[in-house]
């Protein structure tokens, strides 16, 4: 299911990942501890989030996927 970035980043904030604005273009990126992983979002912070990128970040970062979701 997916969501929009402005509820998945108020979530990965809630469990100590910044969610970086981008300068330019539409790469968004999560970033904790030296560890980066890039989130597409053409339309900013209403832009919907797929699923791919949600297992994704939680992959990255060694979250639970059931815990972030509960979060958003």
């Amino acid at each position: 299911m997916p969501a929009r970035l402005s509820a998945l980043k108020r979530a990965l904030e809630s469990m100590g990942i910044e969610v970086i604005k981008p300068s330019a273009g539409s790469h968004w990126k999560a970033r904790r501890e030296g560890k980066v992983y890039p989130i597409t979002a053409h339309n900013g912070e209403r832009t919907e989030i797929g699923e791919d990128y949600i297992r994704g970040v939680c992959r990255c970062f060694n979250l639970d996927v059931e815990e972030l979701r509960k979060r958003l």
